[in-house]
Formats: structure tokens, C-alpha cells, sequence
């Protein structure tokens, strides 16, 4: 390893973040397998363990396992052979595990339809793939029974997602009927239960597992669809086998029988794969919670005491708020994690401080990703101790990063900002059907090295130790031709202690660029303290940025309008002309 003296200047070439992790893990290789195949092998001499407890059911990778088989040889029996598409519209229950997996061992692609899609949406991405059968959770009926009408499906498989539950809970559930319901429905297709599906695995008696295949197609997943169509992001078994290789324990020490509670969706590869698919393969017990909030949350950290988890910050800092969290004891929680959301470094002192002082020895480990990159690039477990707060760790065992500069493609050096690039084996195979969008995603270097671009713009340290500023498109071109970056601007703002969050938009008034900040707050203010708060916001960026960035329009907010899919809506901010507290050339401080 060279000091720091010697380093060329150049991430890419040097990799200082290899000297945080075990010598060991230079040389590790993901499994050359299938998914399915992976799991199996790894929990061979486990298979009584539990590897998925569901609303307190107990289900061993035996019977998971057996599950599974079942599956694969219903889905042969109705037709589906290599390559085809499996659609779903579920959440994180078992049975949609078992989907997955099955769909690994014969060669089938699980596709995940986003709920939170509009109905055009789902008719496209369905009608892109010809799929004949969908797999619906039916809390999750009325999301996409509108849009099959419309679609090549012809075959529905209802879910009810007390299946799987305990026979207790599952009969109070079975009560209410709402599967049935959903089955006596008129429709234009054949519907079956799941048990039905199940039973048609017994007139099936060959062989279900093919041969393993480099790059097969295994899950897909879609883009948000908010700038433009959704886009089908093609995950391979390769590329899910190197994501699951980060988790070694040579990285991230662990023992069997460890709790994972999963709470991102399964439609998203954050969600299945290192959510479900990960810890299964490391004999880590599954907890998977179909309902992803706050309430969920907390109650199953009550309930289970898991020793991991992964959600997104928004839910960690709602969960600090609610009662029932107060008085929890997290002695038993190895790995808090997030992703998903930047995190200012105010924020993350709170939730550090709150797990510390409930006898977590871990600070939040922070990670970083996209679904075209397997849904993971880097993580601070390096910094467990919360060292280099606002940082999102180093690279994943395996992987690349770098900055580059968006209009020459140079790679930029140390400290440089640029748009972040990333190589990892990890990555989507394509997007599906849509070789325009996979080239603009990919860039070949000229040495021949291929990276994802995530148009996002950061930094790397001489320590390896990566930083996002914002996205590359946050950006707002001034009247004097200058392109300014809105999340600049943010930081700035998001230094106030009274500012909770921050969003800044671009507007064009009178033929000019305006720059107006829209703000929430820790706790409500009069009138009076709003205005002398936005001057000392005023006069705080104009010591701190060019004055062509400063807003001069502030709006104080009790919330930040998002897109159905949850992401915050700034075409709605953008379109917002009213409340505004406007600062026109001020002379003197407030």
C-alpha cells in the first residue's frame, strides 16, 4: 500500500480504501452460481435454522426450500421456461420469496411492478415483457387490477398475505375474506389462489433446476419513472452473487441465527437483494414486514429485537419521535442502517446519539447506491464509530469509484467534484429493451474499463472515503449564463438550527432567474420570527456563496409535497407562488 505520498492522484488507480478492510477480502470472489444455488449450498448443513419468521411463524430453510420447489414446478407446469417473465405486485411476504428463488432455479426472470405506479405505467412495463401471469398480494389488488384489462396477462395468481402466518392470525384474517372476494370478481382472465398454484406442482415430475449460465437474467426491477418511463433494470445472478459477497464476515462479522428486519419494498433491489436475498444466503434470519412505515417499524423493533435492519432515514428519524420508541433497549442491534436519502450531518448526530444512549455499540451505518448498481456501491462500516459524518463510506468489496467530469469525461482527482462513476460487478445487466438508455448509462473508459454513471455529483477523498453533494440535473443556469448547483445552496441553509429541511428551486419571473428556498422547521415560529429568520438566512448565504446564488424568495413550509412513489415533487414546489417572504436587495442585517 503506498502513503499518501506517493498516491498518483487518481482513485481509480490508487484504491486507498482497500487498506480498511481485511487483507483477506482483496481476493474474495463472488460464487459462480445461481442465486437459488447459492442459498441452497451455503445453509446445506442448517436447513432446520429459520430462515424467514413471518408475524411470529417460524420458516426453516427446509421448509423454504421445499416451498420453493414446489413453486419452480408450477411455474413449468403453466409454461413459464427460461427467460420468460414472472410479474409480481407484492410486498415482502414468503411467498414472494419463493417466487424469486424459483425463478433462479429454472431460469425465469422475477419481475417486480411497482404499486406506486399509475396505471399507464403498469400497462407498459407489464405489456413490454408479454407476461401471461402475475402474482398479486391481494391488499395490493386494487393497485393494478385496473390496468389488467388492458395488458397481455391472462393468468392471475391471487396472494393473501395472511398465508404464510401464524394459524392463529391467519384464520381471525381468513375471516374477513378478502381474497375470496377478489376471486368472485368478473373478469377477463383465469384467477387462482395460491394453494391452487401449489397443488398444480404435483403433475410435475422432471427436474426444475437449469444450469447455471453466466449473466442470466434472474430479477427486474424498474427506475422511478419521475424524470421520463420507468425503465426495467435487469439484475443477473452474477451480479446479485457480488453484492452478496460484500457481506462476508471477513467485512461484516456476524453469527448465524442473527434477525434482519426487512422493511424496504421488495420492487426495489435495495429491498430483495440486500434485504431478503443477502441475509438468507449468510444463514440470517428474514423478518419481512409488508407494510413499510413508521408504526411497522417500531413495532417490530419492540417485537423482534433484531440485530440488523435497514430503512431509510426518513423512518429512523420519525421512529425517534414516537413514544412507543422511547424506552426501547437496542443492546441487541449490531447494524442500524440507511440508505436511500442523504442525511445531513445534524440529523445523524441524533440518531447516533439516540442509539448510543439505548445501548446500541453501533453508530447508523450509512450506505450508498442505485438499483442499476445492484442496489448497493458503498458503506461506512469502516467508521463504525461515526467518523466522517456526512461521508457515505467506502467502496464495496470489489467495486470502483470515482469522479469524472461530466462534459470531457476525464477522471478527476482527490477532492475534485464531478459526477460520481462507478465500476462494480454488481451491476444491472441492461435496461430492458432499451439499448439507447443502457449506452448513455454505461461509459467505457479508454482503458477499457466500463463504468455506471450515477448522475450524481460528489467527491473522493486521498482516503477513499466518498461524499454526494446532489444530483448532476440539481442544477439552474443563471441569467449570466453561470450553472449553479441547488444543492450548494441547501447545505448552506440546512446549517440553521432551525431548519429541518431545505429544497431550492429555479423559477423564471419577468424573463429572469429567480432562486426561491422552500424550508421546514424543527418547531413552529410565529410570523414575526419567520421573516427575522429568513433575513438571517439571507444574510448567512450571501456570506457564504456568490450573491448570483442566494435566494431571494423564502417560504416556510409544514411539509414538502412528493410523487406518489414518495420522492419529494419539485415541479410542485417549482409551480408554488404564494407565501413567500421576498428579500429585495437589502442594504443593511436585519
Amino acid at each position: 500500500m503506498k502513503s499518501n505520498k506517493e498516491l498518483t492522484g487518481y482513485p481509480s488507480i490508487d484504491k486507498p480504501w482497500l487498506k480498511y478492510y481485511p487483507k483477506s477480502v482483496h481476493s474474495l470472489k463472488p460464487q459462480e452460481c445461481t442465486v437459488y444455488r447459492g442459498i441452497l449450498d451455503n445453509n446445506a448443513g442448517h436447513l432446520d435454522d429459520t430462515a424467514i419468521l413471518y408475524f411470529g411463524k417460524d420458516i426453516s430453510y427446509r421448509v423454504m426450500f421445499d416451498k420453493v420447489d414446489k413453486c419452480a414446478k408450477a411455474l413449468k407446469c403453466i409454461g413459464i421456461r427460461e427467460g420468460d417473465c414472472v410479474t409480481l405486485c407484492t410486498a415482502g411476504v414468503p411467498e414472494a420469496i419463493y417466487i424469486v428463488l424459483a425463478c433462479s432455479k429454472i431460469g425465469a426472470v422475477a419481475n417486480f411492478i411497482n404499486p406506486l405506479f399509475s396505471t399507464d405505467q403498469m400497462i407498459a412495463r407489464i405489456n413490454d415483457t408479454g407476461a401471461k401471469w402475475v402474482f398479486i398480494l391481494d391488499e395490493m389488488y386494487s393497485y393494478i387490477g385496473k390496468a389488467l384489462a388492458q395488458t397481455s396477462i391472462s393468468n392471475v395468481v391471487i396472494i393473501p398475505v395472511y398465508n404464510s402466518m401464524p394459524i392463529t392470525i391467519k384464520s381471525i384474517a381468513a375471516l374477513k375474506g378478502k381474497s375470496s372476494k377478489i376471486l368472485k370478481e368478473k373478469v377477463e382472465y383465469k384467477t387462482l389462489s395460491w394453494n391452487d398454484f401449489e397443488d398444480l406442482a404435483d403433475s410435475y415430475s422432471e427436474n426444475t433446476e437449469i444450469e447455471y449460465k453466466r449473466n442470466r437474467p434472474v430479477i427486474m426491477v424498474y427506475s422511478s419513472g419521475t424524470t421520463g418511463a420507468s425503465k426495467g433494470i435487469v439484475l443477473t445472478n452474477d451480479g446479485i452473487n457480488a453484492t452478496i459477497l460484500d457481506s462476508s464476515s471477513e467485512k461484516f462479522p456476524y453469527e448465524r441465527g442473527y434477525r434482519f428486519l426487512q422493511m424496504i419494498p421488495v420492487w426495489f433491489s435495495t429491498g430483495i437483494v440486500l434485504s431478503v436475498l443477502t441475509p438468507l444466503c449468510l444463514g440470517i434470519t428474514v423478518i419481512p414486514e409488508p407494510i413499510f412505515n413508521t408504526s411497522s417499524f417500531v413495532k417490530d423493533m419492540l417485537k423482534y429485537k433484531p440485530e440488523m435492519t435497514l430503512v431509510a432515514t426518513s423512518i429512523w428519524v420519525s421512529a425517534l419521535l414516537d413514544k412507543g420508541f422511547q424506552n426501547i433497549d437496542l443492546t441487541n442491534m449490531k447494524y442500524p442502517m440507511t440508505g436511500g436519502e442523504k442525511i445531513i450531518a445534524r440529523t445523524e448526530r441524533e440518531i447516533n446519539s439516540f442509539l448510543q444512549n439505548h445501548g446500541c455499540k453501533s453508530s447508523l451505518l450509512k450506505g450508498y447506491g442505485m438499483c442499476e448498481l445492484g442496489g448497493k456501491v458503498s458503506d461506512s462500516i469502516a467508521f463504525r464509530n461515526g467518523e466522517y459524518s456526512g461521508s457515505v463510506g467506502t467502496p464495496m468489496i470489489g467495486v470502483t469509484v470515482s469522479s469524472f467530469d461530466i462534459d470531457t469525461n476525464k477522471e478527476l482527482k482527490y477532492n475534485e467534484h464531478g459526477e460520481i462513476r462507478v465500476y462494480s460487478p454488481g451491476c444491472m445487466k441492461e435496461y430492458y429493451k432499451n439499448e439507447t438508455a443502457t449506452k448513455e448509462f454505461f461509459y467505457t473508459d479508454d482503458n477499457g474499463v466500463t463504468w455506471g454513471r450515477t448522475g450524481d455529483i460528489g467527491y473522493i477523498n486521498v482516503d477513499g472515503i466518498i461524499y454526494i453533494l446532489g444530483r448532476a440535473t440539481d442544477c439552474a443556469i443563471l441569467d449570466n449564463g453561470k450553472k449553479v448547483y441547488l444543492f450548494d445552496i441547501e447545505d448552506v441553509i440546512l446549517h440553521d438550527e432551525f431548519i429541518s429541511g431545505c429544497k431550492v428551486v429555479a423559477t423564471k419571473e419577468n424573463g429572469h432567474i429567480v432562486l426561491a428556498a422552500h424550508m421546514t422547521l424543527y418547531n413552529e415560529l410565529s410570523e414575526n420570527d419567520k421573516n427575522k429568520l429568513a433575513y438571517k438566512l439571507y444574510y448567512y448565504c450571501c456570506k457564504k456563496l456568490s450573491i448570483e446564488q442566494v435566494p431571494t424568495k423564502y417560504k416556510f413550509r409544514k411539509s414538502f409535497p412528493v410523487h406518489p412513489n414518495g420522492k419529494r415533487d419539485n415541479s410542485a414546489l417549482a409551480a408554488d407562488t404564494e407565501g413567500f417572504i421576498i428579500i429585495d436587495s437589502p442594504t443593511e442585517e436585519n
